[in-house]
């Protein structure tokens, strides 16, 4: 009992100072944190050479070790990835170190890794980090799929006093299967929308069978009649 008074007691004491109670407050969205000094990323010149030959076997390996030569060097030098002198000193080197050869189909010259050049890819590819291969394999598989796609659809444009027409041609073995003329304003916007459309032909011209396929007339109101 009188341990029981005695806590009774304790709570009629006041406590000195004051006691608040602050809420947890929601932390802020990272994307509203901005940086003072944003943290630019590595760029592909800081590599070594050899790295830049690890780089070309091992787009080649993603592409089941073979790619036409005019196709490397859009990938390589076109995607700014390398400078010609570059390109062609490592190129240089794979072929002289029978990493890689060159053979003809088709009069195309096709750039082909050895089984000792694709030994080495599997073997060397880490050593590249990821952040730069990443690079070089994103800009890979866009330019091959935009070189397959044009394969299979041939662009022009018409360009007049006025406008500029993007025409599009979509291919099956050489025989034309479908044709699309679409007025623009000027033949940089032209260009533009046949870079995008050349991003995904197949789901592009597909999207327009499709709703040629399911569209329906437009309903009638007769309620009025």
């Amino acid at each position: 009992m009188e341990k029981e008074i005695r806590q009774d007691d304790s709570q009629q004491y006041a406590l000195p100072g004051q006691i608040t109670f602050f809420p947890d407050m929601e932390p802020e969205p990272a994307s509203h944190i901005q940086l003072q000094r944003p943290i630019s990323p590595p760029k592909l010149s800081q590599l070594e050479d050899w790295e830049f030959c690890i780089i070309i076997s091992d787009v080649l390996m993603r592409f089941d070790g073979r790619l036409p030569e005019p196709w490397l060097f859009d990938i390589m030098v076109g995607g700014n990835i390398l400078n010609n002198f570059l390109y062609h000193h490592a190129l240089g080197s794979l072929l002289e170190s029978k990493a890689v050869e060159r053979i003809t189909e088709h009069d195309t010259e096709i750039i082909v890794l050895t089984e000792s050049g694709r030994t080495n890819a599997k073997n060397l590819r880490l050593m590249v980090p990821k952040i730069f291969r990443d690079q070089v394999h994103l800009a890979a598989l866009r330019s091959v799929t935009r070189q397959k796609a044009l394969r299979d659809l041939k662009i022009t444009y018409e360009p007049d006093d006025k406008d500029c027409k993007l025409c599009l041609c979509c291919l099956d073995h050489g025989e034309e299967m479908f044709f699309l003329r679409i007025s623009t304003p000027s033949r940089e916007v032209a260009e533009e929308l046949g870079e995008r459309i050349l991003r995904n032909p197949a789901r592009f011209f597909g999207r327009i069978i499709d709703l040629a396929m399911t569209n329906e007339e437009e309903p009638f109101d007769l309620t009025d009649n």
